[in-house]
């Protein structure tokens, strides 16, 4: 529909006591306390990695020192792609607006572009689990059972084969399977996982199994270990009602990288007159490595990717 004034005709209203434009508020970022955030000043960034040394072998005096090649790990290519949104308005309903809607136009492009971020954040584990969706060199989803390994070692699982539900018992299960996880000289990791990511639908649950001052669900006074190990983040970007994450974040890989934060910008047609007015950013995301974060489908399905 046409921003001119016979559409609008209660912008104009002068006796309507209020018009309200986009009246919700703008939800809280949620990418940058989740993603490694960067930026970038040219048109894709590569990441790549060479992994270390596998433990020091034992050697006789005067022996000959055991010498090792790292391996080339995978790489990770992130190629900045661009979102615009814009909208006009003819000059005539911009100076007879009398409840300032057109005025709060620009702002609502500003929601628009938090939500395209979010969106498109969450996206990486809405689609975690589907072998269409790959950014890491291995050619798998972020949350496989099945990651190969650069050095050609035995396959390993980020992911629940089982698709367990958010419990204390799964929380454990899911927990202790990601501290086992090895690098590509199949070494072990020292992985902490302090985050629980969850959608809205599992806030309650996580909450009351790592805030609980004893465990939770019990008859038993028994000390929660789980009580401060863990942030809980409910995002109400994530579709699924029943799959849930475990982060470190001093560790993981699930990148994001502005090229172009958020811009905004106004002109006018001189031919017409109309106002007009964009935004337009320019971002890329994915992960660079799957180790430092664990996934479950919530969903008590057999899952093997």
């Amino acid at each position: 529909m046409a921003a001119i004034r016979p559409n609008y005709a209660d912008v104009l209203a002068p006796e309507l006591a209020a018009v309200f434009f986009d009246r919700y508020e703008m939800e809280p970022e949620m990418t940058p306390d989740i993603f490694k955030v960067k930026t970038s000043d040219r048109d894709r960034e590569i990441e790549s990695a060479v992994s270390g040394f596998s433990l020091l072998s034992q050697t006789d005096e005067l022996g000959a020192l055991d010498y090792e090649d790292p391996n080339q790990m995978y790489r990770t290519v992130y190629t900045h792609l661009k979102y615009t949104k814009g909208f006009k308005v003819s000059q005539e309903l911009v100076e007879d607006d009398q409840h300032n809607v057109i005025r709060s136009m620009p702002d609502a492009l500003g929601k628009a572009a938090r939500r395209t971020q979010e969106f498109h954040g969450a996206s990486n584990f809405n689609n975690g689990f589907d072998t269409n969706y790959t950014s890491y060199g291995d050619a798998k989803p972020l949350f496989s059972t099945s990651h190969p390994r650069a050095d050609g070692g035995t396959a390993q699982s980020n992911a629940s084969s089982t698709g367990l539900a958010l419990t204390e018992n799964n929380l454990e299960t899911l927990r202790t399977q990601g501290r086992k996880l090895l690098d590509d000289k199949g070494q072990r990791m020292v992985l902490r996982y302090d985050t629980l990511l969850v959608p809205v639908d599992l806030e309650k649950t996580a909450n009351i199994i790592v805030q609980s001052t004893l465990r939770p669900g019990t008859g038993n006074n028994d000390y929660n270990m789980y009580n401060g190990m863990f942030k809980v983040k409910a995002w109400e970007y994530l579709t699924s009602t029943s799959a849930w994450f475990l982060l470190d974040m001093r560790q993981h890989m699930i990148t994001w990288y502005w090229r172009i934060r958020p811009e905004f910008k106004q002109d006018s047609a001189f031919d017409s007159g109309a106002a007009l007015y964009k935004t337009r950013m320019r971002f890329s995301f994915g992960w660079s490595d799957y180790r430092g974060a664990m996934g479950s489908k919530g969903d008590s399905q057999a899952y093997a990717s």
